[in-house]
């Protein structure tokens, strides 16, 4: 008979903090050029597709208002966050 203590498999921890938008983080870093994976088509097309208008014009300083609210969802890095947003927030095409 075997004796000692079981050893439960410890829980998998998510790629960002549990309070964190794993796709607003994703963005954050893809915008920063901190990571350049398969997914960041995916996470720069979901930040570039947020967009404002006023009066049927492009408004960048709606758009940046919208998008920063959006990249806010990710709690790890708001220094981060806000620079991405700062950079990109009113740019209508992206990259």
């Amino acid at each position: 008979m075997l004796s000692g203590p079981a050893v439960a498999d410890e829980p998998v921890q998510p790629p960002y903090g549990h309070d964190s938008n794993p796709d607003a983080c994703g963005a954050v870093l893809c915008l920063l050029g901190m990571t350049r994976d398969g997914d960041c088509d995916m996470y720069i097309q979901k930040y570039f597709s947020i967009k404002r208008y006023k009066h049927g014009h492009f408004s960048p300083s709606r758009t940046k208002a919208a998008r920063g609210e959006t990249v806010e969802s990710c709690k790890d890095d708001e220094g981060l966050t806000k620079k991405a947003n700062d950079i990109w927030g009113p740019v209508e095409h992206g990259f």
